[in-house]
């Protein structure tokens, strides 16, 4: 085996310059630690393109979609599956569901 003795990094540069270094790697407090939350990546159905969510109900949530081929905002009522067996006739109900134009 090739065994080779490099110089330690302290030989060369004094603590001050050690310090100093944007490569160092430094320790400190917790209360200095600020905690960034993860990004959400977008998420794209069809043509439309997820965004935040504008409301949430007992059945369930309503986020707001954009049409990405002509930009116009729409909002969309997410129903959770489980709540609507609770009513009656609550699946049939959506499977007939119609989209009323804009007023």
């Amino acid at each position: 085996a090739l065994v080779v003795d490099l110089p330690h990094l302290s030989d060369y540069l004094n603590e001050n310059e050690l310090m100093e270094m944007d490569t160092f790697i430094h320790r400190i407090d917790s209360t200095e630690v600020i905690y960034q939350p993860r990004r959400k990546r977008a998420k794209l159905i069809g043509k439309y393109l997820m965004g935040d969510l504008l409301g949430e109900g007992s059945y369930g949530k309503v986020k707001e979609m954009l049409d990405s081929e002509t930009l116009c905002r729409r909002a969309v009522k997410i129903l959770k599956k489980k709540k609507l067996r609770r009513i009656p006739n609550g699946e049939a109900n959506v499977k007939n569901f119609n989209v009323w134009p804009s007023l």
